[in-house]
C-alpha cells in the first residue's frame, strides 16, 4: 500500500469494465483528483503492461510512476489518505458485512454480468461493439466477440444454471428494490465496501448494457437509482427527504437481512466447493510461502471443478483470489469485540455463511508486486 497522494494520478480503465467501475466509483466518490484514461491508451501498453505483466485493469498510475493494480488494494490505499466517506467502517464487525458484500458483488455475480452481456450479445451488439471499439462490419470484431462469449461454460453459464442465474438476479433486485427504498447505500447513510463490490456487476453489466438495463429500470427502480448515486461523484441522495435510519448489528433492518439471507442461499454451496478443491490442489501441490499462485502472471485459475449452483452443478475456474477478499472477512470478524464477534458468527451460522469464517485451507492469497501469492496459515 501507499500513504502517497492520488492527486495527478490517472486511473486507467473502461466504462464497461466490471472491476473499473469498482474503483473509479470510489475515486469520484471521494474526489481524490485522479484524472481517468482508456487502458486503450498508449501508455498503458508501455509504461503500465511492463510493470503488471499482464492485460489487466483496472489499475492506478500514482504521479511518481508507481502502479496499484485491483480495485481492492487502490480502496485500501485510499482509505489511508482519510477520505470524505471511507469505504471501510470504523466498527469491525460492520466491516465484515462490508467484505461479505464485496465477496458476493465482485465474484459470485459474475455469472449474471457475463450472461446478460454475451448470451443477449445479437440483442445489444451495437451498444457492446462501440463499448470494445470494434467496428461491426469488421470480420476480425466478430472473432473477438465470439471469443468472449466462448467463456460462458467456464464462469458457470450454461443453459442448465441461465434459468437459476436470470431468477437470482430478480430475486436480487427485488431485495436491493425493498432495501434502497429506506436506504441510500447498502449499509445504511454513506457508501461502503459493500456498494462499490456491488457495483461493479450491477452498473458496468446489468445497469448499463440494454436488456439487463431494461430489466432494472423496470423491476428496481430505487437499484438504478442507486447506480446513479455511486457514479455521481458527490454524495446524491436528495430523495431521503427524512434521512434514513442508522444501521448496526443491533439494528439491523428486515431489508438487510433479507439479502444476507439471499446471499447464503445463492452463493454459500458454490464457495464451500470452490474451497474444497483449493485444498485438495494445495495438497497435491505444497506451494511455497510467497510463491506466485500459477505460473504465468496472465493465468489466475489453477483449475477447473464442478461447484452446487442452483438445483444442479456447473463447472468453473477456481481463482484463489477469493481468498485475498475472504481473509479481510475473517480478519475484521476476529477483531470485533466479543459481543459483537458473537452477533456476526451467529448472523454467518445462520445463513450458511460459516465457511468463510474457517474455510480450512493450509494457505491464504497475499499480493506482491501486483500478483497473487500463496501465503502460509
Amino acid at each position: 500500500m501507499t500513504d502517497k497522494t492520488f492527486e495527478g494520478a490517472r486511473l486507467f480503465g473502461l466504462p464497461h469494465s466490471y472491476y473499473t467501475v469498482i474503483a473509479r466509483s470510489y475515486l469520484r466518490m471521494n474526489q481524490f483528483g485522479v484524472s481517468e484514461v482508456s487502458s486503450r491508451h498508449p501508455d498503458f501498453a508501455a509504461k503500465i503492461y511492463p510493470q503488471i505483466k499482464r492485460g489487466i485493469i483496472p489499475v492506478l498510475e500514482l504521479p511518481d510512476g508507481t502502479v496499484i493494480q485491483d480495485s481492492l488494494d487502490i480502496i485500501e490505499a485510499g482509505e489511508a489518505l482519510s477520505p470524505r466517506f471511507p469505504a471501510l467502517p470504523e466498527d469491525a464487525a460492520m466491516k465484515s458485512l462490508a467484505y461479505l458484500f464485496f465477496l458476493y458483488g465482485s465474484q459470485a455475480l459474475l455469472k449474471a454480468a457475463m450472461h446478460y452481456r454475451w448470451t443477449f450479445y445479437p440483442d445489444q451488439k451495437e451498444f457492446l461493439d462501440h463499448a470494445f471499439g470494434l467496428d461491426s462490419d469488421d470480420l476480425s470484431s466478430a472473432k473477438v466477440m465470439d471469443k468472449m462469449r466462448s467463456y460462458l461454460p467456464i464462469l458457470g453459464v450454461t443453459e442448465q444454471s441461465i434459468p437459476h442465474i436470470e431468477a437470482s438476479f430478480i430475486a436480487l433486485l427485488k431485495k436491493l428494490d425493498a432495501h434502497f427504498s429506506i436506504y441510500p447505500f447498502i449499509l445504511g447513510q454513506a457508501p461502503t465496501l459493500a456498494d462499490y463490490g456491488m457495483l461493479g456487476p450491477l452498473f458496468a453489466h446489468l445497469g448499463r448494457d440494454p436488456v439487463p438495463e431494461a430489466i432494472m429500470k423496470r423491476e428496481a427502480p430505487n437499484v438504478y437509482r442507486w447506480t446513479e448515486r455511486m457514479n455521481a461523484g458527490a454524495y446524491d441522495v436528495p430523495e431521503y427527504v427524512q434521512g434514513a435510519p442508522d444501521v448496526s448489528l443491533e439494528n439491523m433492518p428486515e431489508t438487510l437481512h433479507a439479502l444476507i439471507e439471499l446471499i447464503g442461499r445463492d452463493y454459500s454451496d458454490e464457495v464451500s466447493d470452490r474451497f474444497d478443491f483449493m485444498r485438495q490442489w494445495l495438497l497435491e501441490n505444497n506451494p511455497d510461502d510467497g510463491e506466485q499462485v500459477s505460473a504465468k502472471p496472465s493465468q489466475r485459475a489453477i483449475g477447473v471443478t464442478e461447484v452446487r449452483y442452483g438445483d444442479g452443478q456447473v463447472q468453473v475456474a477456481v481463482q484463489p483470489y477469493i481468498l485475498y477478499i475472504q481473509r479481510r472477512l475473517r480478519l475484521s470478524v476476529n477483531s470485533a469485540s466479543e459481543a459483537s464477534r458473537g452477533l456476526i458468527t451467529d448472523l454467518l451460522n445462520r445463513h450458511s455463511l460459516a465457511i468463510l469464517l474457517e474455510p480450512q485451507l493450509p494457505c491464504t492469497v497475499g499480493r506482491k508486486d501486483n500478483i497473487e501469492i500463496w501465503e502460509k496459515v
